[in-house]
């Protein structure tokens, strides 16, 4: 396992990030790709070590706003490949960086990584447990709604459909990644995994 050291200057970012968004009065709550710009964010978070930065939010902040960031930067998820994604589970330490982590990829960028989760093991058979449950429990919301098309089709947090989209083809062109299931198939998928 590759051991990631999130460093002090990533964790004041995190920090302050999230802290500020609390302050002012976001138009996305609970952040929204405005407030990141506007407050001189994006260079900051250009400078730091990318893995890094994505393992202290996943591990430290709540999953609503740790999804919501990351539909927010999609440079930041240009850069990550398979084996980022992978040394981020490894290092994950908590069941909730493991359902913020679950509901991005799959729900935002269209791939499915639960082979990856339940057969590494690197990963801890609790996690592995509590994915399988947590997945089980929240499976309509691994899907985007209507709605949520509507707020991408209007730039509702400073992202749009055309951004996200991008995003998705760059994933669904590697060949590493396996592109997320239709709800009844990953249903079935699910049932037949043992752990």
């Amino acid at each position: 396992m590759n051991k990631i050291s999130i460093g002090n200057e990533v964790k004041e970012l995190s920090s302050q990030m999230a802290i500020n968004s609390t302050k002012e009065v976001i138009q996305y709550f609970p952040i929204d790709r405005f407030f990141i710009e506007k407050n001189g964010f994006i260079e900051k978070i250009r400078s730091v070590n990318y893995l890094e930065f994505l393992l202290c939010n996943f591990e430290n902040v709540n999953p609503t706003y740790t999804v919501q960031l990351f539909i927010c930067l999609p440079e930041l998820w240009e850069k990550v490949n398979y084996e980022d994604l992978i040394k981020l589970t490894e290092n994950f330490t908590n069941s909730f960086s493991f359902y913020s982590f679950i509901e991005f990829t799959y729900k935002y960028l269209e791939i499915d990584l639960f082979d990856e989760i339940i057969y590494n093991k690197n990963i801890e058979e609790k996690f592995k447990r509590d994915c399988l449950s947590f997945t089980f429990n929240t499976l309509d919301f691994l899907y985007l709604e209507d709605y949520e098309y509507i707020e991408f089709k209007e730039n509702l947090f400073g992202i749009n459909i055309e951004q996200l989209r991008r995003l998705q083809l760059k994933f669904k062109n590697d060949n590493e990644f396996t592109k997320a299931k239709p709800k009844n198939e990953l249903y079935k998928k699910l049932l037949l995994i043992q752990v």
